[in-house]
């Protein structure tokens, strides 16, 4: 509530019927002033309990019968935020000095004459009156507008009719800019302002509601919700210091703006929590669908008819992961990193959102810790591809100054029947595989990319496959696990640098005698010369078979 439109002013204490023969004579400029209370001050000293906005009555009988002693009286209250002073006059100061009015003049403080016929209870009672008649005014105006907005938001009402309540009470048109869901609503869609924002996009309106109109912020301790705009053409200098036009009651003005933005964040709060479950829903019965969860067409049409959704054009699947996010992410971490890691996340998977729906608007996504899968419904053609590569560079630049992570791109084959969709997300899922084998990351790789790889994973799992691997892998795991050793890493990394032991050592960052030392190792485990090209093949292809298999088997 408005403290200021619990007083009154001077101006309105001056024609207060009782008080129709005190005469203001000096300080015409100060009658705006609000009076909160009235004080007698009797004393030299009794300036020292004033506390701001009060009205003081003097006989001056305490003062020295002085010009100057006066004027520093009138000094002294003016600086302890007085409103005006009345003085009766003709018992003790017979005439007001010149000087004092010049200084009341100066610092546009009333100064008014009070006879001497009047006691002081003849102007502190009607002056305290005055102000408790307007205490009750505002407050019987402050509970019938809290009644509106209390019967808007039990019944849940729209925002648009909390704007038109709004506007009602303000006289002026006022429209909401929600900035989570990015949207605009008018109190009045025929108001000259509200058509000139309508031929614009919503950041557009963002930037130009700033320039041209008053407002003020919408939200709460922990979420930021929007905007309500003043849509007054009146007003020539946009301010967040929403005083009202002249015409307005100004109690009125600011309660019914206050209660507005309540009730816009509750609803507000309502849209966030409905579109959170819904996104919920949505994202599982996306992840129904890749994970081959849904087993008939049936369910999967009547599912999607829920959403609006049409998978009739079948689709594929496209999965963007954070590299290494897991070998973070199972480091031991303080609440505080945990919540970044967190934020982290977020931004990532919203930035993913955001730049894949601006391409494929009608993409749908299953997100889990560290990766987000979009089903898209359309054929991967070339040009589908390009889209991809431009989609995939625009998230790169937006994570590359914000996030310690990097992401990779795997995009699965087109599959004509939704209900086999799932084949197109272990596609993908392959594909991430394959980056993290090669460590090609931060880049978008497509099914028919990874060569070797394609034929690896469908035959991974098989017996022989698990045999050969072991035959090479687990006599080096065993070592590593006992004596805390890195054989693996040591060979995985001599393979990738083209069995260059030298080149080895400087990807690892060790001595290069450490690494001669390591693989002397490995081919003493393994019982076999790996200095012979022959064996590199075999080492190669069980290195590889053994970090697929990794995952499930280990």
């Amino acid at each position: 509530m408005d403290e200021r439109s619990l007083t009154v002013t001077v101006a309105e204490l001056l024609i207060t019927p009782t008080l129709k023969n005190l005469k203001l004579i000096s300080g015409f400029y100060g009658v705006h002033r609000e009076i909160s209370t009235v004080t007698v001050i009797d004393t030299p000293d009794g300036f020292q309990w004033l506390t701001g906005n009060e009205v003081v009555i003097t006989t001056t009988y305490a003062l020295e019968k002085t010009e100057e002693a006066f004027c520093n009286f009138i000094t002294s209250i003016i600086v302890k935020g007085a409103s005006a002073l009345i003085v009766k006059t003709d018992r003790y100061l017979k005439v007001i000095p010149e000087n004092a009015k010049k200084l009341c003049d100066e610092k546009n403080f009333p100064l008014i004459y009070c006879p001497e016929s009047y006691a002081f209870a003849d102007i502190i009672n009607p002056t305290l009156s005055s102000i408790i008649s307007k205490q009750e005014a505002q407050l019987r105006k402050a509970n019938n507008i809290h009644k509106s907005f209390l019967e808007l938001a039990i019944n849940d009402c729209r925002i648009q009719e909390i704007l038109q309540t709004l506007s009602t009470l303000i006289k002026v048109p006022t429209a909401y800019v929600d900035t989570v869901f990015h949207k605009v609503y008018f109190s009045d869609t025929s108001n000259e302002n509200t058509i000139l924002l309508n031929t614009m996009s919503y950041k557009q309106i963002l930037t130009y509601f700033k320039e041209h109109y008053k407002y003020i912020e919408v939200a709460n301790k922990k979420q930021f919700f929007g905007f309500i705009i003043i849509l007054d053409s009146n007003i020539s200098e946009p301010t967040t210091d929403l005083e009202p036009n002249p015409d307005f009651d100004s109690h009125v003005y600011h309660t019914a703006l206050e209660y507005a933005s309540i009730v816009i964040i509750l609803r507000m709060q309502i849209l966030v929590s409905n579109h959170m479950i819904e996104e919920k829903y949505r994202s599982s019965f996306v992840g129904d669908l890749v994970l081959n969860n849904v087993k008939t067409l049936t369910e999967i049409e009547t599912r999607a008819h829920l959403y609006g959704w049409d998978f009739s054009a079948g689709g594929f699947i496209v999965i963007i992961d954070i590299n290494n996010f897991k070998k973070y992410y199972l480091k031991e971490l303080s609440s505080k990193e945990g919540r970044q890691l967190q934020n982290y996340v977020n931004y990532i998977f919203d930035t993913s959102i955001q730049y894949m729906h601006a391409t494929f608007p009608s993409a749908h996504y299953y997100s889990q810790s560290d990766y987000i899968s979009f089903l898209i419904g359309e054929k991967l053609s070339s040009v589908v591809q390009e889209k991809l590569k431009n989609v995939f560079h625009q998230i790169q630049y937006a994570l590359e100054v914000t996030v310690p992570f990097t992401v990779s791109m795997g995009v699965g084959t087109y599959i004509e029947n939704i209900i086999d969709i799932h084949h197109s997300y272990e596609q993908a899922r392959q594909v991430i595989q394959a980056v993290y084998q090669t460590h090609q990351f931060n880049r978008i790789t497509f099914y028919d990319q990874i060569g070797l790889y394609k034929l690896l994973f469908s035959v991974a799992y098989n017996k022989e496959a698990i045999e050969f691997c072991d035959k090479y892998i687990q006599p080096l795991r065993e070592y590593d696990i006992q004596h805390h050793a890195n054989l693996i890493e040591t060979i995985q990394a001599i393979v990738n640098c083209g069995w260059n032991l030298k080149a080895a050592s400087d990807a690892l960052y060790l001595h290069y005698n450490s690494v001669k030392y390591r693989f002397q190792k490995i081919c003493e485990i393994l019982d076999m010369d790996l200095r012979n090209p022959e064996k590199h093949t075999e080492v190669e292809l069980a290195l590889k078979l053994f970090f697929l298999q990794k995952e499930s088997r280990y």
